[in-house]
């Protein structure tokens, strides 16, 4: 049997550090919170409205102050965001070439699993929703690659590889440095110290958000130059409200 493709790396990559703990507001300071918290929802409606279901749908559930985990998916992701998946595509690629150059490894099957990277951040203009849902996601890879040996002598091993790719973030407001969440969404204010406050009052909770794609998958060479071109991704979107072509 072919070995299974390794969980995510641990340990998490670290987060920034929020505005403090939930709900460390003095009683008396809550007022403006509380009235903000309505204005908020009202936010996370007009992104609903706007097609910005991913941004609404994570507002709403730290809106919902439960600090519970949520889901996310690396298959949209890739879907909605050429870049990227350009650049999980080369850090697979990386992984493969690794595992491949070793001669040892000719017909064997391994696993590998790469380190968080620094992150990936989305563009404001042209993936709104994954800009104001997330900002920015860690992102990693765990695979495996079964290697043969080359057709002709000096050729490049051809390989088969199995990989998911893992995402993860941190859903806070952190105001103790310039961010790009501090903006205007749709009409709303949504800066970071007013967001943020709501945590410290107690009527929002901040929360970790994962994700896990489905197993993508190659057969062929390994490439000298640039990346393999994985396929697309599964979307299961495809004509619902919340398909961002549709």
């Amino acid at each position: 049997m072919a070995p299974e493709i390794p969980g995510m790396a641990m340990p998490l990559p670290p987060t920034d550090p929020g505005q403090g703990a939930h709900g460390s507001q003095p009683w008396y300071s809550r007022a403006d919170d509380a009235a903000f918290a309505k204005l908020a929802l009202g936010g996370a409606v007009a992104a609903d409205a706007a097609g910005w279901t991913n941004a609404a749908r994570n507002l709403r559930h730290y809106l919902g102050n439960s600090g519970k985990d949520l889901t996310i998916s690396p298959d949209e992701m890739m879907t909605d965001d050429p870049i990227m998946k350009r650049r999980v595509d080369s850090f697979v690629t990386l992984a493969v070439q690794q595992v491949a150059s070793d001669p040892a490894n000719r017909g064997r099957t391994v696993t590998f699993q790469q380190p968080w990277t620094e992150d990936h951040t989305f563009d404001q203009e042209t993936q709104g929703d994954w800009y104001f849902a997330v900002n920015a996601v860690h992102f990693t890879a765990s695979g495996v690659v079964t290697v043969r040996a080359p057709e002709t002598d000096g050729g490049q091993p051809s390989v088969v590889v199995d990989y998911k790719c893992y995402v993860f973030d941190r859903y806070n407001w952190d105001s103790s440095g310039p961010s790009p969440k501090g903006v205007e969404l749709l009409g709303f204010d949504i800066s970071d110290k007013r967001m943020g406050g709501l945590h410290t009052a107690g009527y929002a909770q901040e929360f970790n958000m994962f994700g896990t794609s489905s197993v993508q998958h190659y057969e062929g060479v390994v490439p000298t130059n640039g990346a393999i071109d994985f396929p697309d991704p599964p979307d299961s979107r495809k004509g619902d409200r919340t398909d961002p072509t549709r």
